[in-house]
Formats: structure tokens, sequence, C-alpha cells
């Protein structure tokens, strides 16, 4: 999963991040804010009453320093989330919506080819089928989605964490872990 994350994060959920929480909403250091026209709040000088920047400074956030933000200075501190890649919260978020994008786009398209292609249309005829069996199973599986993506949502983490037995190649462990971690 963290592989998953690492590219979604590279080609999406960086700007997605940088939009929603944005680093020039934390910024409290004046020498900072002056440097990147922020007013001593931290907050954005357009943006500094709004609805939307008071839920900014009650989100959580990681410590950040004038050293942290001035190194984002060749990017922009706007194109920059206050929420770094390896902060957790961030990642919990993350890895549930791409760990439910992934169930929806799996189920629809192996639920959709195998209504298609393998399901017996003829048992829709039977007295016990219900007049809208398939419809009651489609909404039944959504509704469990979201439980399922929370039960696995731990070992995700712990994975992407590094707190996994995952490895990429035989050469980590060798042949007989590789071997007998099947069977144990």
């Amino acid at each position: 999963m963290d592989f998953v994350l690492n590219l979604c994060d590279e080609y999406v959920l960086d700007r997605v991040w940088a939009k929603l929480v944005p680093l020039s909403a934390f910024v409290s250091s004046p020498d900072v804010a002056n440097s990147f026209n922020l007013t001593s709040t931290g907050l954005p000088l357009a943006a500094s009453s709004s609805k939307w920047s008071q839920l900014m400074l009650s989100l959580p956030r990681p410590h950040l320093t004038a050293g942290d933000v001035t190194s984002f200075s060749t990017q922009g501190i706007s194109q920059v989330s206050a929420w770094p890649r390896d902060y957790v919260p961030r990642q919990l978020v993350s890895l549930i919506v791409v760990t439910l994008l992934g169930i929806y786009v799996l189920y629809f398209l192996f639920a959709g080819l195998s209504y298609t292609f393998i399901f017996n249309h003829d048992m829709m005829r039977h007295p016990r089928f219900l007049k809208n069996q398939v419809k009651l199973e489609i909404q039944t599986s959504m509704r469990a989605f979201p439980m399922m993506t929370l039960l696995t949502l731990p070992w995700f983490q712990a994975e992407v964490m590094g707190y996994s037995r995952l490895y990429d190649g035989v050469d980590t462990y060798g042949w007989t872990y590789l071997v007998l971690s099947v069977p144990l």
C-alpha cells in the first residue's frame, strides 16, 4: 500500500492536500509571514477572516518552524500542504480515500463483468428471486465497504509506517523465509 500511496501522493494527493490544508494557513513566524505576504496571524491577507481560515486553524498540524517553511520557497507556499506526507492524519485520510476508491472500482468492474458474462439471468425468473434483488445486493455491498475499509486501515497504516514483514526482494530474508512464510 505504501507504493500505491506514494504514487497517489506524487500525481494527485500532494496538490489536493495543498488546497485543503495549505501551509500558508499555519505560518506564524513574522519574518516568514512577511516574506510570503502573510498577515501576523499566519493567514493569507485575502483569507484572514474567512470561515475557511478558522477551520484551518482548528485542524491538527505538525510543528512547523521558519526553516521548514523557507525550505518550500522554491515551490511557493501556496503549493505546499501543512500536512507533510509522513504526517499520520494525512496518511489515514489518504488511505481511506484510496482504499474506498479502489474497492468501488474493483467491485463495479468485476461485478459488472460477472453479471454480464457469468450470472445466470434465468434465475431472475425464479419465484424466490426478489423484484429488486440485484439493486439490494449492490446497495448492501456499498454500505459494507466503509466498514471494510476501517477494518483494513490499521494494517495499511502499519505497512506504510514500515511495521510489516513485506519485502521487495527474496534477498532480504532469503528463500527459506519465502517458502515457510506461506504455510506458517
